[in-house]
């Protein structure tokens, strides 16, 4: 008990050094409690199916095992959202490709097998469509790309992100609207950057 206690007490960081440094699993297990389920949340927003988003939970953290006695990650939770959404983005992609030999097998019109080959899945437009998305956030003021990442991305309370971020709960409200405001205008301008 007083040996958990004080693995609870460990920064994310410090989990990762002695992950380095002789190897044992508990120390991302660790992180696997805390982290969990925020993985969840980001499947499931992409997979849309729970079962999926459960296995692309575990093969995520399963992946970190091996990834982390050799990558050297600055602030963990930005580097596990990136591995959690390219595996994601990966799972989508393998999907659509699955589904676009599906649909080539089970048309009998040469024309429409052409057409269906060139056109893109529903997951390579959704990707897409992500990829512009993540563009046009980093786009945004500091401000307004903090609050709208950890409101949106993280699932965070207006109260969580006032106490991560040091700003009133007037000003996190202020950036959350203003940032979705001016993504409308960044996703609507065919200018984008």
């Amino acid at each position: 008990m007083l040996f958990s206690k004080k693995i609870s007490q460990l920064t994310d960081i410090e989990l990762l050094d002695k992950y380095k440094q002789d190897g044992r699993s508990m120390w991302v297990g660790e992180l696997y409690s805390r982290y969990s389920h925020l993985v969840f949340g980001l499947c499931l927003k992409y997979l849309k199916d729970e079962e999926n988003a459960k296995d692309a939970t575990l093969a995520i953290f399963e992946k970190l095992i091996t990834d982390l006695k050799t990558r050297e990650v600055a602030t963990f939770q930005h580097w596990l959202y990136t591995v959690s959404r390219n595996q994601c983005l990966e799972i989508l992609r393998l999907a659509g490709r699955e589904e676009k030999r599906k649909t080539v097998y089970h048309h009998e019109n040469a024309v429409n097998i052409f057409q269906e080959v060139n056109a893109p899945s529903f997951a390579e437009m959704r990707e897409a469509g992500l990829n512009r998305l993540e563009r046009a956030i980093a786009n945004l003021e500091d401000d307004q790309q903090k609050c709208v990442n950890l409101f949106y991305i993280q699932e965070k309370s207006y109260k969580e992100i006032a106490e991560t971020t040091g700003y009133s709960l007037g000003e996190v409200k202020t950036h959350i609207q203003n940032g979705k405001r001016n993504l409308r205008l960044l996703l609507d301008s065919k200018n984008e950057k």
